[in-house]
């Protein structure tokens, strides 16, 4: 695997460090600051089996397709973890784009920058992603890593409705803790409090347009998810299975994600460890 390390000095002194495996998806693999390692790494499992956990990116569809807009693939075991989903009674061989499987191409790295692109003509295992998508598309992916935390600027043209975005599992080290965010549901703005325990997989919009703030307080560490939005096509997403070790904090660029209607969408996401 090719691990991509950007590292940096927090504002409190602390040093940060992320790393992504460009290719397998560009998947984050760690997120640290001192000795506070946000990502759950119980979920790398997932990742070794189908390019899920740990920090996957969504895009250019958001979870399964239609079954009819699912293309034919020639080859199935060029793609191993195809049958393993297959086994589970699957039939989406990519959940959430092919953005989080496929090798991407590295176009810059520093010290603590990285520019990645991902594009439906590129080939993996000989066989273009435009033809796995089910569209051409390109991805673009610039990462910092700055002294008040992850900065990723996402974004995507395609030939259909696309949506880019995040999928981070964060630890959940205590078995409990809580997500809050202001929204706008049903005309008006609320506060929205999740004491983690029983299932959630719920969509949820900001309270201002264009952008979202999320903090999830886990006891041992507090991780604040902000997103901005050039467009009021946008949501944020929350899932947590019962008894999980992890909770997932999800911005998208499209305010229904299973029904994106933009061909060109862009977020900003920055995500801080406090």
């Amino acid at each position: 695997m090719q691990e991509i390390i950007l590292k940096q000095t927090a504002i409190d002194g602390q040093p940060l460090e992320v790393r992504f495996a460009s290719d397998a998806g560009m998947n984050l693999l760690h997120y640290s600051k001192g000795t506070i390692q946000v990502l759950d790494q119980s979920t790398k499992v997932l990742f070794e089996d189908r390019y899920a956990g740990l920090g996957a990116l969504i895009g250019p569809h958001f979870h399964h397709r239609n079954p009819a807009c699912i293309p034919a693939i020639k080859d199935e075991s060029l793609f191993p973890h195809i049958a393993r989903v297959r086994a589970k009674g699957i039939n989406e061989p990519f959940s959430h784009g092919i953005a989080r499987y496929a090798p991407w191409k590295v176009e810059k790295i520093g010290e603590a920058k990285l520019k990645g692109r991902l594009t439906g003509k590129d080939e993996w295992n000989g066989v273009s992603l435009a033809a796995l998508e089910g569209q051409n598309f390109t991805y673009d992916l610039n990462a910092e890593l700055t002294p008040h935390g992850l900065v990723l600027d996402l974004a995507v043209v395609s030939d259909t409705d696309s949506v880019v975005g995040i999928h981070y599992y964060y630890a959940v080290p205590r078995g409990k803790g809580t997500v809050e965010s202001l929204i706008h549901r049903e005309g008006k703005e609320e506060k929205f409090v999740y004491e983690i325990g029983n299932a959630i997989d719920s969509n949820f919009h900001p309270a201002k347009p264009l952008e979202g703030k999320i903090d999830f307080n886990a006891g041992d560490y507090r991780v604040v998810t902000r997103y901005q939005s050039p467009s009021q096509e946008n949501s944020w997403q929350l899932f947590h299975p019962e008894g999980a070790s992890y909770i997932c904090i999800e911005p998208l660029s499209a305010a229904d994600p299973r029904h994106p209607v933009l061909t060109a969408s862009r977020l900003k996401i920055h995500i801080e460890i406090i």
